[in-house]
């Protein structure tokens, strides 16, 4: 991954000219452009060049205003309300309900609860007293660290395992190439591939670990959104016109294990559980939740999901990567290219696994990143609801 991305001056320059205004709802495309001085065509062109637009810059920094006026007491409901557009609180907090499920006043309340420092080392504690994970991921993972996992020893560790060899089978009739296998043999060479078949080993090993202290609902969405991974990562790769250098199986493991902080994060122990269960169903942006995650609990997402990778002893690669992941996304450190197409896919996992039905902010998303008819990637991701 060493394609650098470029420096996104015009996107900068947009967010400045949207936090300077009282209300920056009301700007327009047009307004923007002229307070550049840059003619429309120009403005439109460069945008696409830094991968984004206009309404996709203007519907996050709307997003992120709301969310991070709620994280404190140092503006009214009703002034926030204004800034975002809405000619009245009582509208304002109607629509936040119905994409929330809780009034702001409640989310405001949810999110000042505890402090941050408390809320990390009660998901820390959390995170420690994980069960130890079945023998069967742990010789997996041992023979692939001595690489000694071949197809034979694979078939070997998984047949001793009933539960898991019945869900890998299971998986594999799911799978996207192929005919239904016959046997074990037949799902792991034809149709998922080794290192699949350890990604979801780990899914299977976290999800018995925890189900049990998760809203249904999460647990369910999520655990299948992870197994989802490898097919989004399969047919994305096909829609897309540009040439990209990528590590197949690292990007295959980031896109399966990435999002697993949510489990922690949403444990039933954790201070914060109601918040983030909120959160998870308002906020659309897998960016902007991440930085308000980090915000409200002193861990954001993706360094939940390696809190917990680490104290399973998973690949240090992995943990590495999705650590670089987080920064690019808090825009602490700059994204590559292909930063941006698998930050992209973890945003369509985690859009569908939340169960979001608006589709346009992630469609114009994937044309800057020159992947054509998303139509495909909707109606897998559909599968999921």
């Amino acid at each position: 991954m060493n394609h650098s991305q470029p420096s996104l001056v015009l996107t900068a320059a947009v967010n400045r000219l949207l936090s300077e205004r009282d209300l920056p709802a009301s700007l327009t495309i047009e307004q923007c452009a002229c307070e550049l001085s840059i003619s429309m065509t120009s403005f439109r062109r460069k945008l696409a060049q830094e991968e984004t637009s206009y309404k996709l810059i203007q519907s996050k920094f709307l997003n992120e205003l709301c969310v991070k006026a709620l994280l404190t007491n140092q503006i009214k409901i009703e002034d926030l309300a204004i800034r975002l557009g809405y000619s009245e609180r009582a509208t304002f907090e109607r629509a936040f309900r119905q994409k929330f499920g809780v009034t702001p006043s409640q989310f405001r309340y949810l999110s000042l609860a505890n402090s941050v420092h408390s809320n990390y080392v009660k998901l820390t504690e959390i995170a420690e007293n994980m069960p130890p994970m079945p023998s069967s991921c742990q010789q997996l993972l041992l023979e692939k660290d001595r690489d000694n996992l071949n197809l034979q020893k694979v078939i070997e560790i998984v047949t001793k395992d009933v539960i898991l060899s019945g869900r890998i089978m299971g998986q594999a009739s799911k799978a996207i190439y192929g005919k239904t296998p016959q046997n074990l043999q037949e799902a792991i060479s034809r149709n998922l591939g080794i290192q699949t078949v350890v990604n979801y080993a780990l899914v299977f090993a976290m999800k018995d670990a925890l189900q049990q202290h998760l809203e249904q609902v999460i647990f369910e969405q999520y655990s299948q959104a992870f197994l989802l991974a490898p097919k989004l990562f399969q047919h994305t790769r096909k829609l897309l016109t540009k040439n990209l250098t990528l590590d197949i199986e690292l990007t295959e493991q980031v896109l399966v294990f990435s999002l697993l902080g949510v489990f922690l994060l949403s444990h039933k122990s954790a201070h914060r559980h109601e918040m983030v269960r909120y959160s998870l169903r308002g906020i659309d942006d897998l960016g902007s939740l991440n930085r308000h995650i980090h915000e409200t609990m002193g861990i954001s997402l993706y360094s939940a999901s390696s809190l917990m990778l680490s104290l399973w002893h998973i690949d240090a690669s992995l943990v590495k990567q999705i650590a670089h992941l987080d920064k690019v996304s808090q825009a602490v450190a700059k994204g590559t290219e292909q930063d941006e197409l698998v930050l992209f896919m973890l945003s369509c996992l985690y859009f569908a696994a939340a169960g979001h039905s608006d589709f346009s902010v992630l469609e114009q998303k994937a044309e800057c990143l020159n992947i054509t008819n998303f139509d495909e990637i909707k109606q897998l991701l559909a599968t999921l609801n």
